[in-house]
């Protein structure tokens, strides 16, 4: 007998949840389903196997993989990925297809609904992931992905819960940044988006970003150690966002990051920094233009 495993997150609407378990159950299909909840409807604890689990989208995942699951279901409030947050900007599309490379940038990035560590369990055991609602059948799909989407920019991702720390005139000799960032890991300070420019006259600055709830202890880490890390200034700015825009044709067309540049330009919006990888470009900006800069993308890049 074939399997389908399912996550349901919300079992209020009894009726939803029967139709989205019977579905498959008269075809003849044996439903797994996995959840945290305990106000499960009759209909499932009768005819579907409910097992209740802490973690039950990694175990879903897992489950599918031993029983050969024909599909991995997870249904979720907002249905599905969209290009960007729909709560926020009505100009949001769902994205049909995803990459598991790209999903976990955008888990990385902002995109809470779904863990890195059960997007790495789906791509680890090659399970489709499906993202959808009861109300929308047409599902997020997550798999291997083969070619690259005609879609420059799959999704817009914004993380305002950030600070930009910045050292002075730190010497310019072997072990220098080691020591600085092992300080702050040895203090559990959570460091991303470095920016270490070449030296100049045997020093250099250097800048990163930090979580914005962070940003007296590592006002406090750095300045006790002030001395023996050698730098001159402290210089922390709040108030910024991180606009991420993720998608696996970044890493196979050239231009893109001049063309996002270009569309901040003509929106007028100053860019701090900027940082690329394989499929994402982030960007460092006034916290207070980010949503704008957010619609301007989206509307010249992804529609």
């Amino acid at each position: 007998m074939a399997y389908i495993v399912q996550y349901i997150s919300d079992f209020s609407d009894t009726e939803k949840v029967r139709a989205a378990c019977e579905r498959y159950t008269r075809l003849a299909y044996k439903v797994k389903l996995y959840t945290h909840s305990t106000n499960i409807c009759d209909f499932c604890m009768e005819n579907v196997d409910v097992e209740y689990s802490e973690n039950p989208m990694e175990q879903a995942v897992v489950s599918a993989h031993k029983l050969f699951a024909e599909k991995c279901q997870f249904y979720m409030e907002r249905g599905g990925i969209y290009s960007v947050d729909p709560y926020l900007f009505p100009q949001a599309e769902k994205i049909r297809e995803m990459d598991y490379d790209e999903a976990l940038e955008l888990s990385a990035n902002g995109y809470n609904d779904i863990s890195q560590e059960v997007i790495l369990a789906a791509k680890r055991n090659s399970i489709r992931l499906e993202i959808l609602s009861f109300d929308d059948d047409e599902p997020t799909t997550i798999k291997e992905v083969s070619g690259v989407s005609e879609k420059i920019i799959q999704s817009i991702t914004k993380d305002t819960d950030l600070a930009v720390v910045t050292l002075t005139e730190i010497p310019d000799k072997k072990g220098a940044t080691y020591h600085i960032f092992k300080t702050l890991s040895d203090e559990n300070l959570y460091v991303d988006s470095i920016m270490l420019p070449a030296a100049n006259q045997h020093q250099q600055d250097i800048s990163f970003c930090i979580k914005a709830e962070d940003r007296q202890a590592v006002e406090r880490v750095l300045a006790a150690n002030q001395h023996s890390l050698q730098f001159k200034d402290i210089i922390i700015k709040s108030n910024i966002a991180k606009i991420s825009v993720m998608g696996a044709a970044i890493q196979t067309q050239s231009g893109i990051a001049t063309k996002l540049l270009e569309v901040l330009y003509e929106s007028d919006i100053n860019v701090m920094s900027i940082f690329t990888s394989e499929i994402k470009i982030s960007i460092i900006l006034e916290r207070s233009h980010a949503d704008w800069a957010i619609h301007e993308i989206h509307k010249k890049l992804i529609r």
